[in-house]
C-alpha cells in the first residue's frame, strides 16, 4: 500500500513538472516567433487604427473606461445610445473582465493583449500535456512529442492577428476530457461546465467546437455504459453557460444582426496538405475568402497521419489507450464537412454545391467562417498519429519522433519567419488623438456618418473614430462591431434629435460632399477637416 501511495505521489509530481514545463515551452515558442516588444504590447504591430487589432484595442479600452454595470460585459459608449457588449468587439471578454477586476486594486497595462497571447501559448502547452497524458500514458517521449506538435500547429500561429482565436487550449482540453472520460469510465460534468464557460467568454467558434467534442463524449459514454438517460447530465454545462448570459451579456444576442458569408470563408479540400515548403503544390490556388480555411498540418504531421492510417487507424493501441468512439468520429466528420461548407472546392476546381436547409440557414450564418471548424480535427489527427507510434519498439519510437520533428520544424520554419515579419510592421495611425481631443473639447457624443456597414462606412472610416472615442472617453453612435446593424438613411433624424451643445458631427468626406454636410447641420455649426473627416460642432 505504501509503495502504491509513493508511486501515485511520484506520478503526480511528474505531472505537475510536466504541466509547468509544457506551459513554459509554449511561452518560449511564442517568444521565438514574435518580434521584441510584441508580448509586452509595445511593438508597432499594436499601434494601428485600420485593422481588426484596432477593434480589439478600442473595444478593450472603451470597456475598461466604462463604469461597472449590468450586464457585466456592456460597453455603453460604442453604438451609443443602444451600446454593445465586449463579445461583439472580439476583445476576449472573459480576460478583459478579469483585467478590469484586477484594476480595482492594482495598476493594469494600457495594452494587456500581448500578455493574453502569452497565456494562450502557455496554456496550449499545458493543455497539450494534459491531452497527451490521457493518450500516451507514461510514455513521456510520445507525450512530449505530442506537446511539440500541438504548440507548433500552424493553424494556431497563423491566426496571431485574431487574438481570441489564439485560445486553442480550449480544443485540446476538450479532447483531453474526452479521453480522460473514456479512460476513467465516468462523467466529467463539472470539468465540461468550467471549460464551456471559459470558452463562451473567449470565442464562440471555439465554444462550438468544444460542444461538438462534448456531445461526442456524452454519446460515446452513454453507448459504452448502455445508459442513454445519462445524456441528460450533459445539459448541465450548457445550462451553466445559459444562466450566465443575463448577468454577462443581457439581451445582446437578441438584438444581433446575422452576418453573411457561409460558403465563402470555407476550407479548401487541399488546405491540410497544400501549403508546405518542403513539398509544394505550385498548382494550388484557393479561392477568395478561403484564408479562413487555412489548415495546413505540416509535413511531419502529414507523414505521421499517413503512418497511423496505414497501421491501425482508430483501433486499440498498446498500453491500453482508450479508443475513439463512433460518436466523436461522427462529430469530427461533421466538423470537417462544415469546414468545407456547401461550396466544395479542390484548389480552384468547384466540385460540388449543396443547398443548406432553410431551417438551418441562421445557424450556418452564425458561424460563417466555417473553415475554422477543421482545427479540432487537426488536433484529433495529431492524437491519432501519436497513438500509432505507441505500437513501435522504443528505439523505433525515438528515431520516428526525431525524424518527424525535424521534418515538421524544417517545413514550418518559413511560416514562422513570415509570421514574425508580419508582426514587425510600422505603426498605422490615421487619426491624431491629441488633435482630435483638442477639436472635441467639451464634446460628449460623436455622431459619425456613414455608420459601419452602410455604404462608405468601412474600416478606414469607422475604426480610427472608434479609437478616438475609446481613448478620449466619448460616446460614438456607430462602431466596428460584429453582428451590428444600422439605419443608414437616418442622418437628419439623428442630428435633429441630438444635443448640439455636447455633440460633434463627423462626416467622412470620402462619402459626403460639403453641400450634403451643410444640409444636415444645426444652425451656426462650424466645420474643419481632420484627415479624411469633416468635424462639425457649435462654436465653443
Amino acid at each position: 500500500m505504501h509503495l502504491h501511495l509513493l508511486s501515485a505521489l511520484s506520478r503526480h509530481r511528474v505531472d505537475i513538472v510536466g504541466f509547468v514545463g509544457a506551459f513554459v515551452l509554449g511561452c518560449v515558442f511564442l517568444w521565438l516567433i514574435t518580434p521584441p516588444g510584441h508580448i509586452q504590447g509595445l511593438s508597432g504591430y499594436w499601434q494601428t487604427q485600420l485593422d481588426d487589432m484596432a477593434q480589439y484595442l478600442s473595444g478593450y479600452r472603451a470597456y475598461i473606461s466604462s463604469p461597472w454595470s449590468f450586464p457585466l460585459l456592456s460597453v455603453p459608449t460604442l453604438n451609443w445610445p443602444q451600446g454593445t457588449v465586449l463579445t461583439f468587439l472580439d476583445a476576449v471578454p472573459g480576460y478583459s473582465l478579469a483585467v478590469k477586476a484586477i484594476g480595482l486594486v492594482l495598476p493594469i497595462p494600457h495594452n494587456p493583449l500581448g500578455f493574453w497571447v502569452l497565456v494562450c501559448y502557455g496554456l496550449q502547452g499545458a493543455a497539450a500535456w494534459f491531452l497527451m497524458r490521457q493518450v500516451a500514458g507514461r510514455n513521456y517521449l510520445l507525450v512530449l512529442f505530442g506537446v511539440a506538435l500541438c504548440i507548433m500547429m500552424p493553424v494556431l500561429s497563423s491566426r496571431m492577428a485574431h487574438i481570441s482565436l489564439q485560445a486553442h487550449f480550449v480544443l485540446l482540453t476538450a479532447l483531453g476530457l474526452y479521453f480522460r472520460q473514456r479512460s476513467l469510465g465516468r462523467r466529467q460534468v463539472a470539468a465540461w461546465s468550467m471549460l464551456l464557460l471559459v470558452a463562451f467568454y473567449t470565442n464562440l467558434y471555439l465554444t462550438a467546437m468544444a460542444v461538438a467534442v462534448m456531445v461526442g463524449a456524452a454519446a460515446d459514454e452513454a453507448r459504452r455504459a448502455r445508459q442513454w438517460s445519462s445524456l441528460v447530465y450533459y445539459l448541465i454545462p450548457l445550462a451553466v453557460v445559459l444562466v450566465s448570459v443575463p448577468v454577462m451579456l443581457g439581451t445582446a444576442f437578441g438584438s444581433a444582426v446575422p452576418d453573411t458569408g457561409f460558403g465563402v470563408y470555407s476550407m479548401n479540400l487541399l488546405a491540410p496538405v497544400a501549403q508546405g515548403h518542403l513539398l509544394q503544390m505550385p498548382f494550388y490556388e484557393q479561392r477568395e475568402g478561403q484564408y479562413e480555411g487555412y489548415n495546413y498540418l505540416g509535413l511531419g504531421l502529414i507523414l505521421l497521419v499517413a503512418f497511423a492510417a496505414w497501421r491501425t487507424g482508430t483501433t486499440v493501441q498498446r498500453g491500453g489507450a482508450p479508443r475513439i468512439g463512433p460518436f466523436l468520429i461522427t462529430a469530427l466528420v461533421l466538423c470537417s464537412v462544415y469546414a468545407l461548407s456547401n461550396e466544395i472546392y479542390l484548389g480552384r476546381l468547384h466540385l460540388l454545391r449543396w443547398e443548406v436547409p432553410s431551417a438551418l440557414v441562421p445557424l450556418f450564418e452564425a458561424f460563417r467562417s466555417s473553415g475554422r471548424f477543421f482545427w479540432v480535427v487537426a488536433y484529433a489527427l495529431a492524437v491519432l498519429g501519436v497513438r500509432s507510434l505507441a505500437e513501435l519498439p522504443s528505439r523505433q519510437q525515438i528515431l520516428a519522433v526525431l525524424a518527424l520533428l525535424a521534418i515538421q520544424v524544417t517545413d514550418l520554419a518559413p511560416t514562422y519567419s513570415f509570421i514574425k515579419q508580419s508582426l514587425e510592421r510600422e505603426p498605422n495611425i490615421l487619426a491624431d488623438i491629441p488633435q482630435w481631443n483638442a477639436a472635441l473639447e467639451g464634446v460628449e457624443t460623436i455622431h459619425a456618418f456613414p455608420k459601419f456597414k452602410c455604404p462608405g462606412g468601412y474600416a478606414r472610416e469607422v475604426l480610427p473614430l472608434q479609437m478616438v472615442a475609446a481613448e478620449g472617453g466619448y460616446n460614438l453612435t456607430t462602431g466596428f462591431i460584429s453582428r451590428y446593424g444600422a439605419e443608414c438613411d437616418a442622418v437628419s433624424e439623428e442630428i435633429a434629435g441630438s444635443n448640439p451643445a455636447t455633440s460633434a458631427y463627423v462626416f467622412a468626406h470620402t462619402h459626403y460632399t460639403e453641400e450634403q454636410i451643410q444640409s444636415y447641420l444645426p444652425t451656426q455649426a462650424q466645420c474643419r477637416k481632420l484627415e479624411i473627416w469633416t468635424v462639425c460642432r457649435l462654436p465653443e
